[in-house]
């Protein structure tokens, strides 16, 4: 039947056909698979040639003949790989659409340009017009547009001379005075169908049948029209005296047709889809145009292919071999010759061969093994792995409803409760909801989410309007998101309406990654020599005497990092006081060393938040500049935002006065590494990056390659604070695939790129006094629950520093009266055995859940006076489903405070502390054994990351109940058994014990 879609997976090749069996259908019949159409056989020739054994194929609009052979429309290769639309349509070339299009664009940054700039700044005139019940002003515009983008306008080196400038000034109040025009004028007129009282703006989509996903400008919220907004020039050239729609511009409005045909049934003849050049000012009306369709669909299903190639071979020959179709031979397949091509085109192209040739042979193959694990880290977070499950952006249209509320992943019957999405400044909403999962909700504030609506079974990602956010604030019944665009009409939420929210996923995590191996490829060369380890660091030796002779270990390590030239490296293990009092101490010299520029960086938001308090505290600090946006940014230290710091600011020239005049600058890397102009006119003395055995290589690595304009080192040193016995970075791709097998690179300690760029130069240099150093002294754990960490992770050397809660006295288990649990609660350290739990899927232990809360009412009861649901007590788990089931037995305990704590994974628990934890292992089934561990190795000494971090989140008491069995599979779990049966913490039979009671 015409229209019809099927999903399903390749098995061989024939010479006119290719053979299909239906996805998830492993044993059911063999389709054949043919396209007699003449037009588009050059195209069905190209997708058989692309496709490899098992690969995942959307047919499209399949007519079936006679003989049972499928005849598709159109073909789509491994769909769930969804690739930007805007993406896509930038790689459909007048000279070519080859794969090393796309490969340029994610590897050669665009850069700070004044044509991007302006098209920021224009966009941000068109949310103003449709948002603004009057004439919006243009200079309250420019000032919103100089708090966006700050750091872009204040240092675009076009706009460095006078004339520029105001040409640029000139250019913005034009295109904001030619969106007047077209608001006023053509949107009252009926003709166009458009009206800004019924507007959506930046509604986004995912297409699984097309494989797209893509954020338009503007529609009408009935979809009938929709424009896409550029504020560059149309093709002037191609036809005289005649303004025509680029090629790539023409492509974006096909394939948004497209998305809305396959997406939401409409049909293209019943969509009035306009381009508009603010530059004119015209609306350009399209039609529907198949053949730009199934061109721009066959450069994606190339790309997608080649995509797979790199990944899957894990070769540095196999990708050098692709990044040498980066060239202008490889990429001008039409043959183009005229001044585009030769005074723009071709020169970008060649300046990213030059750079490659600027990499010698240690070089090229760290860049390109990089490349690789980019790359395969991309595709499995996209569409997964056989033994991976579907815990990957697909699982949003794969998962089942039942599956995502096992995981957690799904907010779903959400009515709205307070409708802001019209606010001008902060557009946000308010859903109730009831928790219907399985397992708890597996969301936290500030996570990204789709919110879309969901009133039946049948409606999802794939078929309804979504909108982009933040959680800002969750509670037990509450959700509210702050929307990233403003909507004049607050009826696109309609309250009648049911909603659903689920986890947001996007490529701009590995775009910086690839953006990472463009500026090591432009790194200065002792920069790039010392990052791949064929140079040694180099240290002042006049520090010696001065880290030698420190009274204190906070000033050993901060004279260490002045005598670092290159790089230092501290191990900061649990409650040592690594941020609060070593990078206060590091951060303190500095600033009476004189330097300028202090770049302070984490991993994360809420530690970003601990560096400002660490700021707050040190005399001389100043008024720092913070990266990021208010809704990450803790209310306390929000004045130091960019935006705020330069609200005051009148011209670029302030701006850029500000920002050189400030002297610290923290951020998130995350951040930075969007914001990487700064460095143009910012130059650093160092940077100090906590957290840093949770940050890939990649990372870091365009950061700390950084150059200024005038061609020095952007960040002249850097101090990596971490601890490589803690949990490193998640990474979506098995251990295998990551592993470095190259043997030149191995030599200089490449082992694998799971491992952070500090555990690399760690494992070079963990003998070097100068290099590296360690704090010992421990402030947060009670010596007897911190001895077996210290014991078996840290040879011994993670001492107390004898605060008051690290010498207090319980009373003894025989002394505390009451029951069984009551007595254990007077224990430092306990081991409550459980039994597995045959009767659950796995990931649930009923008995350790009732333990848990058992033992939570005896802490609360000891605790009952000072008890603080998020600083006493806190519930680690592995499983979401046991995480629910522990809050279930909580809550029948009747002890609303208990009902508060904090019951999560190991993994969201890290950079936390109680005076109290409690840990339910989990385990049911052999296999899970060693899922539950996270390993690596030092010395011959093998460390459990997962367990160190468990057991070192608590002050004075630490509980475990787990299968003992089980867990004595695991070595160094059967370790952690052996020394509390040693201990006498072990309690074999406790429901004899609490029967005796």
């Amino acid at each position: 039947m015409k229209g019809s879609h099927i999903r399903c997976v390749f098995v061989s090749a024939a010479q006119d056909s290719f053979f299909v069996r239906r996805w998830g259908d492993t044993g059911g019949d063999v389709l054949a698979v043919r396209n007699p159409s003449l037009v588009y056989r050059t195209y069905f020739s190209d997708v058989a040639g692309l496709l490899w054994e098992g690969a995942v194929l959307n047919l499209v609009d399949v007519s079936v003949l006679p003989d049972g052979t499928l005849v598709p429309g159109m073909v789509v290769v491994e769909p769930d790989f969804l690739v930007d639309i805007s993406t896509l349509a930038d790689c459909v070339r007048e000279y070519g659409d080859s794969p090393a299009n796309y490969y340029h664009r994610k590897l050669v940054p665009v850069g700070n340009l004044s044509p991007l700039l302006l098209g920021n700044i224009v966009n941000l005139f068109l949310d103003e017009w449709i948002h603004s019940p009057s004439q919006p002003d243009y200079a309250l515009c420019m000032k919103k547009a100089f708090g966006r983008y700050a750091i872009e306008l204040s240092t675009c080196r076009e706009l460095e001379y006078t004339q520029d400038e105001l040409d640029f000034f000139r250019n913005c109040r034009m295109h904001f005075d030619n969106i007047r025009t077209v608001v006023q004028n053509m949107f009252t007129d009926t003709v166009y169908g458009l009206s800004s009282d019924d507007a959506l703006l930046e509604p986004s989509y995912i297409c699984e049948t097309l494989g797209l996903q893509g954020r338009l400008d503007y529609m009408q919220r009935d979809m009938s029209a929709f424009i896409e907004m550029k504020s560059g020039k149309a093709d002037e050239f191609t036809v005289r005296n005649s303004i025509r729609p680029l090629l790539s511009n023409k492509v974006q409005m096909m394939l948004y047709l497209a998305v809305l045909h396959y997406n939401m049934g409409r049909s293209m003849d019943s969509i009035r889809p306009y381009l508009l050049y603010t530059r004119y000012p015209r609306l350009y009306p399209s039609v529907p145009e198949q053949d730009v369709i199934m061109r721009a669909m066959r450069a994606r299903n190339r790309i997608v292919a080649g995509e797979y190639a790199v990944q899957h071979a894990m070769s540095i020959d196999f990708t050098a071999s692709v990044l040498d179709t980066v060239s202008p031979e490889g990429m001008n397949e039409h043959g183009m010759k005229g001044p585009l091509w030769t005074r723009y085109q071709k020169p970008k192209i060649e300046s990213f061969r030059h750079d490659m040739a600027g990499l010698d042979g240690v070089q090229r193959k760290y860049y390109l093994s990089l490349y690789n694990f980019i790359t395969r880290e991309m595709f499995v977070s996209k569409v997964g792995t056989l033994s991976a499950g579907r815990e990957n952006a697909a699982s949003l249209w794969l998962s089942t409803l039942e599956e995502k509320q096992d995981n957690g992943s799904i907010i779903c019957d959400m009515c709205v409760v307070e409708n802001c999405i019209s606010s001008e400044h902060k557009p946000y909403a308010v859903f109730a909801y009831e928790d219907k999962s399985a397992s708890g909700i597996n969301f936290r504030e500030g996570d990204q989410v789709l919110v879309y609506e969901r009133n039946s079974c049948e409606d999802s990602v794939l078929n309804k309007l979504i909108f982009k956010g933040n959680i800002e604030t969750l509670t037990a019944d509450r959700v509210k998101v702050r929307f990233r665009s403003n909507q004049r009409n607050g009826m696109v939420l309609p309250s009648s309406s049911l909603y659903a929210l689920e986890p947001d996923r996007n490529d701009k995590t590995f775009m910086t990654m690839y953006a990472g191996l463009y500026y090591y490829s432009v790194a200065n060369s002792r920069r790039r020599r010392l990052l791949t380890g064929e140079i040694e660091p180099e240290f002042d030796s006049y520090w010696d005497y001065k880290w030698r002779g420190a009274m204190s270990d906070f000033d050993r390590i901060a004279y260490k990092a002045l005598a670092a030239r290159d790089y230092f490296l501290l191990v900061g293990p649990p409650g040592t006081g690594k941020t609060s009092r070593a990078l206060k101490r590091m951060v303190e010299m500095s600033l009476e060393r004189g330097f300028s520029g202090i770049l302070l960086l984490s991993y994360t938001n809420r530690a970003v938040d601990e560096i400002c308090k660490c700021l707050s505290t040190i005399e001389g600090a100043g008024d720092y500049i913070r990266l990021g946006s208010e809704l990450a940014c803790d209310e306390a230290y929000r004045s130091h935002l960019i935006e705020n710091r330069i609200a005051g600011c009148a011209n670029r020239r302030q701006v850029r006065e500000t920002l050189r005049s400030c002297r610290i600058f923290v951020s998130t890397v995350v951040t930075l590494q969007s914001r990487m102009e700064l460095f143009a006119i910012k130059r650093f003395d160092c940077a100090f990056v906590d957290e840093a055995t949770q940050i890939l290589e990649p990372h870091l690595l365009g950061i700390l390659s950084a150059r200024t304009r005038d061609g020095r080192d952007a960040i002249d040193r850097f101090v990596l604070i971490g601890d490589h016995k803690q949990l490193p970075a998640v990474v979506a791709q098995d251990d295998d695939s990551a592993l470095v097998a190259d043997g030149e690179l191995r030599s200089l300690g490449f082992r694998s790129f799971k491992d952070s760029l500090f555990e690399r130069l760690y494992r070079r240099h963990a003998s070097s006094s100068r290099c590296v150093d360690m704090l010992c002294r421990q402030g947060r754990m009670h010596p007897v629950v911190a001895d077996f960490s210290s014991r078996y992770f840290y040879g011994g050397r993670l001492l107390p520093l004898g605060l008051p809660h690290q010498r207090e006295q319980f009373a003894g288990a025989d002394d505390c009266g009451g029951g069984f649990f009551d007595r254990l609660a007077g224990r430092r350290l306990a081991f409550v055995a459980s039994s597995a739990d045959s009767t659950s899927s796995g990931k649930v232990n009923a008995e350790e859940a009732r333990i848990v809360a058992d033992m939570a009412v005896a802490v609360y009861r000891r605790y009952r006076d000072s008890f603080s649901p998020l600083k006493t007590l806190g519930v680690i788990a592995p499983y979401r489903s046991q995480i629910a089931c522990i809050r279930n037995e909580l809550q029948s305990r009747g002890i609303p405070a208990l009902c508060e704590i904090t019951v999560d994974t190991v993994e969201r628990y890290q950079g936390s502390e109680r005076d109290v934890i409690i840990y339910s292992f989990c385990l049911n089934r052999e296999y899970q054994v060693e899922q539950l561990s996270n390993f690596m190795e030092e010395g011959g000494v093998l460390v459990d990351r997962k367990l160190n971090v468990a057991l070192t989140r608590t002050r004075k008491q630490m509980f475990m109940t787990g299968v003992p069995g089980l867990l004595c599979k695991n070595v160094v779990f059967r370790l952690l058994i052996d020394y509390l049966e040693q201990k006498g913490c072990f309690y074999r039979n406790y429901k004899t014990a609490c029967r005796d009671n």
